[in-house]
């Protein structure tokens, strides 16, 4: 399959993911306000790397794993099993990290990733700063819901170390892979290619 197909194709999806979630607000508005404001907040979230014309394989993982945990947590996923819950904060960080990366670098409030000056070590870590503050921002979100709207969560400082850690891995995982591609020859400024 041509690059600009395998794009065509991926972007087709991420989009078919955003119209996922436009309906998926309007079901969940028979039974829960904070699920319909939940997942309307989504919808306009995911149109961001859509916009920013961020790679397709990227978009549509930003879109893929976003919706994945709000509706975990729209529908109750998370008390399925115990392990659920730091699988979702292990990917969903690192993915948002990889696409906030690739947005700071574009605007250059970073470095990009395939700056041939910098050291091999950078995109990685600078990553996994990015995708620890995303986790930070995750569990003080929890906090929020818990303590000022009620919100029967589970949560604790157990949890909230376990989440953060997942969160960290997860985000050194996408710098690792983000560090990758810029060495395979990807261009972080390219709006329709890479990961």
């Amino acid at each position: 399959m041509v690059a600009t197909d395998r794009s065509r194709v991926l972007r087709i999806t991420a989009d078919a993911v955003r119209l996922l979630v436009l309906a998926s607000a309007v079901a969940a508005g028979v039974t829960s306000r904070e699920g319909t404001l939940l997942l309307a907040l989504l919808f306009l979230a995911l149109l961001v790397p859509r916009v920013a014309r961020l790679p397709a394989l990227l978009d549509l993982m930003v879109c893929a794993s976003l919706t994945w945990a709000t509706w975990s947590q729209v529908w109750h996923w998370y008390r399925v099993v115990g392990w659920y819950d730091t699988v979702v904060h292990f990917v969903t960080p690192g993915t948002v990290a990889a696409a906030l990366h690739l947005l700071l670098s574009r605007y250059r409030l970073l470095p990009s990733p395939d700056d041939e000056r910098l050291r091999r070590a950078a995109v990685p870590l600078t990553t996994t700063a990015l995708g620890a503050a995303v986790a930070c921002l995750w569990e003080m979100y929890e906090w929020l819901i818990v303590d000022v709207f009620d919100t029967p969560i589970r949560v604790g400082y157990q949890d909230t170390v376990a989440d953060l850690a997942a969160g960290m891995g997860g985000s050194l995982t996408a710098g690792l892979m983000l560090a990758l591609w810029a060495a395979r020859g990807g261009h972080a400024g390219a709006a329709g290619h890479g990961p």
